[in-house]
């Protein structure tokens, strides 16, 4: 790039300085008072500059020029966000700064930063509505690095108050208005000598959004070979948040937390703070719900007598992590079947840990309606009920909260609190107390209480985390809501059916006993380099039950050279077998990390009834963003009876527009197909878009015109055909980063703002809409009627047919310019110093040029056919 040099000519003081320009692009420095630039030496050759030359000179020797640039915000070294942000000149009261610029901040952005309103009543404000950090803002300064576009504002800690609720709900978009489906369908089919065995298993979940109301439906499918395909609807509820109450309103179909009390399916209403809300809490969380697998097993989980998710997993140690999102559903009931038909059966815990809230904050829930009994169960009443919880935050790191569930035949009562105790971790303790009428045969009264304890605690010294330890307690006349339906519904004071069966006349182990007591621990134990260490354990007993339901899961996981291992002890046990197993898993990399996708897989596992199971797999990905994905293997199952060798194969894919998988596996003895396929159809007023499964809140990514273009951070997620795609599972009320992968797009896309960021409400689906100009990119040499070059430092603005600004930059020496995004037919207008030089109309259809590419054009321009009306707006960013 040709490279010129400008130097400074000291007109008062007789020196010279030497500064170095850039031909298309080129930075100033502030100069002096009494300093100015001789612009003849910006002149190939020499000569004297032109009048246009010597104006922009004039312009730009004041320092960088005013206007909107796209700067990474921070306030006291603290990244807020990337914004596009209006500089002004600085005025002679304020203190001078290297590029001459002052940062324009309007009563309500400050506000929005977190600056005390007090202060800001008897601010100095400009016409143009900036605030001066003076006066009562003294103390606020700001560095701006125009080379880097960084800008960090220090702001004295006195200065600091809280962003009202109202202020930060500004910034929240209820998203565009769209129907959709996200669908969910799996299914396998077995053989073996003594017969067949198909099962399928589906889930949709729909909804429509407009504006904050959102209406949803839950529904799933199951068939199989002796029983015929059912519908179940879950939940069928509308929402919508109520504004500054922090609150979510739901009507219909749907259940309560289980924060407090065990989860109650209901038919009614509702109301319920939305803590997400707040800025720096912390976020719900679905578990990880880890088990082991003796062979190639079926996992299938329970959320109150729903099925809500099936999947094989392969021996050995699982944990699955893909679950729905959805705050406090309660406890998860996980059931294994092995090859053998031998079943592992327990509980995991979906309690979260004790929720502390500042002081001053607080949280409600209220509902009322109607129990719901799940589909299928007998004899089951639907009460009327009504459930109210609160919770408040007090000083010194304590939490106060409470509850109640009041129905005809039922009363209950909670009462508890959480503190922070400084070292030692989080505690809560709660007692409930409940009466129950009309239980057994005697139709008797029984009242009772439950004692609830929780502690969190890390420990950054050892690196050890208690993420959950609970235990609880409950006399023998307590009963739950949810119990005492049992029961009635039983006519008895055991709440549930031992060994149930369904309408197929298979077992059913689903559990509903007369809880006496529970106890959890998940803990995790770093090493640094030697690995990590976890144990999780769960304990539950009832009162009508001899057997204890027991869980876990303890493992050790640590790298050695490229290479992987991962040993694991476990033990279940309760209802089905009572299981202990130990599993050996190693994985080693092929070819040199970082450039290669394929792994080797070797794993080993031994339970107590004799039964092991040992496997070798290799695999891999391919494609772009390893949106393919795959594994070979071979098995061998061991047994007091047999030995039995196998094979499989297995594949995943993640397209632009669904999530497809199958497997394949056989030996001597057997021969299953899995198969399935996960995605959503989302319908808005522009676009129908089939994408890949979606998440509670979504965003909508449209490029207009500009297909298969790709966005980070998402395996496969591509444009469609008209422009559009859908990044799943965005936070709500939290700034999302949205980036184009500038890699996917072709060479007649130009799309200037490559990064864009948006802040959904809870459930929206919001517009991340990228401005798109499909056209050439050009390299034009730019002279006059009479041949005289555009002048250095114009600006060059390029408009459509429909006279709309399309984009602007700055001429280079000899008249050349580059421009992207050039329709076939346009109007070019160059600028001197904010006046009109020269105007051409652009035919590119009159040229041969390349179809992909640069192209060269040598355009002359006549004065006489600008207009000043063309020079009004600027490009949009």
């Amino acid at each position: 790039m040709l490279r010129l040099r400008m130097c400074a000519f000291a007109r008062q003081k007789k020196y010279w300085n030497t500064l170095i320009l850039g031909a298309v692009g080129f930075t100033t420095t502030a100069v002096q008072a009494g300093y100015s630039f001789d612009s003849s030496f910006l002149e190939i050759g020499g000569g004297n500059a032109t009048a246009e030359v010597s104006e922009q000179v004039k312009s730009m020797s004041q320092g960088q020029l005013p206007g909107i640039y796209r700067v990474d915000l921070s306030v006291d070294n603290r990244l807020v966000e990337q914004r596009d942000l209006r500089f002004i000149r600085e005025t002679a009261q304020q203190t001078s700064t290297p590029n001459g610029l002052f940062p324009c901040f309007s009563l309500e952005a400050m506000t929005d930063l977190g600056i005390d309103p007090t202060r800001l009543k008897n601010a100095d404000i400009s016409v143009d509505n900036c605030v001066y950090f003076n006066r009562d803002l003294a103390g606020v300064t700001y560095n701006y690095d125009f080379n880097k576009q960084l800008l960090d504002l220090q702001v004295p800690q006195a200065y600091i108050g809280s962003v009202p609720f109202a202020t930060r709900r500004k910034g929240w978009s209820d998203g565009e208005q769209v129907a959709f489906a996200n669908y969910n369908f799996s299914g396998s089919h077995f053989e073996t000598q003594y017969g067949n065995r198909q099962s399928q298993f589906g889930s949709v979940r729909s909804g429509i959004n407009s504006g904050a109301w959102r209406f949803r439906n839950f529904s799933t499918w199951q068939k199989s070979t002796s029983v015929d395909g059912k519908w179940n609807s879950v939940d069928t509820y509308v929402q919508r948040d109520l504004g500054n109450l922090m609150a979510i309103a739901t009507i219909g179909e749907s259940s309560t937390d289980s924060d407090l009390f065990d989860s109650i399916s209901y038919r009614g209403a509702g109301i319920a703070s939305d803590l997400d809300m707040l800025p720096d809490d912390s976020r719900n969380f679905a578990p990880v719900v880890r088990g082991v697998a003796n062979g190639r097993s079926l996992v299938t989980l329970r959320q109150r007598g729903y099925v809500i998710s099936e999947q094989w997993v392969p021996s050995g140690p699982f944990a699955l992590k893909d679950l729905y999102s959805t705050s406090g559903n309660g406890d998860i009931e996980v059931t294994i079947e092995g090859p053998n038909g031998e079943l592992q059966v327990y509980t995991q815990s979906f309690s979260s840990v004790p929720y502390m809230l500042r002081e001053g904050q607080q949280s409600y829930a209220v509902t009322a309606g109607q129990y719901r009994p799940a589909d299928g169960t007998l004899n089951q009443q639907a009460p009327g009920f009504v459930q109210g919880t609160y919770r408040r935050g007090l000083t010194d790191g304590t939490t106060l909260f409470g509850g109640t569930v009041i129905s005809e035949q039922y009363r209950s009562a909670l009462l508890g609190f959480a503190h922070d105790f400084a070292g030692f971790g989080a505690i809560s303790l709660d007692v409930t107390h409940a009466i129950s009428d009309d239980m057994g045969p005697g139709s008797e009264t029984l009242s009772g209480q439950s004692f609830r304890f929780r502690y969190s605690k890390s420990i950054d010294l050892t690196d050890t985390n208690f993420s959950l330890i609970g235990y609880r307690y409950s006399t023998s006349g307590y009963y739950s809501f949810n119990e005492a339906i049992n029961a009635r519904a039983n006519d008895s004071l055991a709440p549930y059916i031992d060994e149930a069966v369904n309408d197929s006349g298979v077992f059913s182990p689903y559990i509903s006993g007369h809880l006496k007591s529970s106890f959890s621990a998940n803990v995790s134990q770093q090493f640094g380099d030697w690995g990590g260490m976890y144990a999780n354990l769960s304990k539950t007993d009832y009162w009508n039950m001899a057997k204890s339901n027991t869980s876990m899961q303890l493992g050790y996981s640590f790298s050695a050279g490229s290479a992987s291992y991962n040993l694991g002890l476990a033990q279940s046990s309760g209802m089905g077998s009572d299981v202990r197993s130990v599993s050996l898993s190693v994985s080693i990399p092929l070819g040199n990390p970082g450039t290669s996708n394929s792994r080797i897989g070797l794993s080993t596992n031994q339970d107590s009834s004799g039964n092991a199971s040992r496997s070798a797999t290799f695999g891999g990905s391919h494609f772009q963003d390893n949106a393919l994905s795959y594994s070979l293997g071979v098995n061998q199952q061991v047994s007091d009876q047999e030995r039995v060798l196998g094979g499989s194969v297995a594949a995943r894919y993640n397209a632009a527009n669904a999530i497809w998988h199958g497997a394949y596996n056989s030996d001597q003895n057997m021969r299953q197909t899995d198969y399935g396929v996960e995605g959503a159809l989302v319908a808005t007023g522009d676009t129908l878009m089939f994408t890949q499964p979606l998440g509670e809140t979504n965003i909508i990514v449209a490029t207009p015109g500009a297909a298969n273009v790709g966005v980070r951070t998402k395996s496969g997620v591509k444009t469609n055909s008209g422009g559009y795609t859908i990044i799943s599972s965005a936070q709500p009320y939290r700034k999302n980063r949205v980036s184009l992968n500038t890699d996917s797009l072709s060479d007649n896309t130009d799309i200037e703002q490559l990064v864009q960021e948006v802040t959904p409400n809870r459930g929206a689906f919001v517009l991340a809409n990228f401005e798109t100009r499909n056209g050439r990119r050009l390299l034009l040499t730019i002279s006059s009627s009479n041949g005289k070059p555009a002048p250095f430092a114009a600006e060059a603005m390029l408009y459509g047919p429909d006279d709309r600004l399309l984009s602007s930059a700055m001429v280079a020496d000899k008249g050349r310019v580059f421009l992207t995004g050039v329709p076939d037919k346009a109007r070019l207008l160059i600028n001197v110093n904010g006046q009109p030089w020269c105007a051409r109309d652009l035919d590119l259809n009159a040229h041969t040029l390349p179809e992909a590419g640069i192209g060269q054009l040598h355009i002359s321009c006549d004065a006489r056919l600008t207009s000043t009306d063309k020079n009004q707006g600027t490009p949009d960013a």
